[in-house]
């Protein structure tokens, strides 16, 4: 797809017709890649090698958002050391997936929210608007974060709701800047109105191991895949209910993704990460001052739930679940101190 728009060629996961099959943001980036490398053997080289680099970018804006959230440099010094020991991340940047990409604008748009969160700024939130849409644009999943965004702000400083109000209206107004292109370009050529991408039914074909077998026709719509699952869990409770939660939770956390170097090094970084993270994400979630950041990362956690499940899909929120882990680490490592100073004294 990406030689096809490097030649000139329309825009068409297929080829042929253009189509709006898949979102812009990772065929463009392939296809500007080829432009800069070339796409012969030499080229597709030079674009794994840039890959490498947005993996290590990625480790690097673990640690500085981690050191956001807890305000400790050990507990981002933590997160970011799990990451860089999990082979998958440098194993998944020698392909041409959308994954290394996504990684990488995902948690520079977290870190710039953040930002922006703290300082209250109309910049920072627009700056922050766009790399939402530009992250959404190369896996929409992190659209379903959205609703969550704003409303800790608007809660915490109510009292200064019309400043508040203008930074969501920039960061609105910034997404939809850089999505406009896309949106226009579908109208155009498509003749209706595409948000993200005209892909299969993900939410449908997740509801069981294999829908077809159950005989289930796709509905095509949202609400249809909710009667579905309601009929599922009806029909099939113990069946459905293990497939929704132990089924898919093993398939996208469990399963190894294919490192071959130092495997026992990314199953311990993979264990610790994850376990850790989930222990520490629910503790935050008890804390009224902190419990946002908990609050959008399990709504973004549910939303790989409710989609065909991947093995890869699970690497999304380990530099997340590192971040928690390093956080909890921390704590009780202070706490430990603490006692052991209030013992001596």
């Amino acid at each position: 797809m990406a030689r096809r728009l490097a030649a000139g060629e329309a825009y068409s996961y297929w080829g042929g017709r253009p189509d709006a099959y898949v979102t812009p943001g990772f065929p463009l980036f392939l296809t500007l890649c080829m432009k800069i490398f070339g796409s012969d053997v030499y080229g597709l080289y030079w674009i794994k090698v840039v890959q490498g680099g947005l993996t290590a970018l990625t480790v690097l804006l673990t640690f500085v958002l981690g050191k956001q959230l807890t305000k400790r440099y050990s507990a981002g010094l933590i997160a970011c050391i799990l990451v860089a020991c999990n082979g998958a991340f440098p194993f998944l940047s020698r392909f041409l997936l959308t994954e290394t990409l996504y990684y990488f604008t995902m948690m520079l748009f977290f870190v710039v929210f953040v930002y922006a969160w703290k300082k209250d700024t109309w910049w920072a939130h627009a700056l922050a608007g766009a790399l939402f849409c530009v992250s959404v644009m190369v896996r929409p999943l992190l659209a379903i974060v959205s609703p969550f965004l704003y409303l800790p702000l608007l809660w915490h400083r109510r009292q200064c709701l019309k400043k508040v109000l203008w930074c969501a209206v920039a960061f609105a107004g910034a997404f939809c800047l850089v999505a406009l292109p896309w949106w226009i370009r579908n109208m155009v050529t498509l003749g209706r109105f595409v948000l993200f991408a005209t892909q299969t039914n993900p939410i449908y074909a997740g509801l069981a191991p294999n829908v077809q077998a159950l005989g289930l026709k796709d509905p095509g719509s949202f609400m249809g895949n909710i009667k579905l699952l309601f009929k599922l869990l009806w029909e099939r409770p113990g069946g459905t209910l293990y497939w929704m939660t132990l089924g898919k939770f093993e398939i996208i956390f469990l399963r190894p993704i294919g490192v071959w170097i130092m495997k026992n090094l990314t199953t311990l970084a993979t264990h610790i990460t994850l376990y850790l993270g989930l222990l520490g994400a629910g503790i935050v979630l008890l804390l009224p001052k902190a419990r946002w950041a908990s609050v959008v990362f399990f709504v973004y956690l549910a939303a790989s739930f409710a989609v065909v499940p991947s093995a890869r899909y699970g690497l999304q929120y380990m530099p997340f679940l590192a971040i928690f882990a390093g956080g909890l680490i921390t704590f009780l490592v202070e706490k430990i101190k603490e006692s052991r100073a209030q013992a001596l004294a």
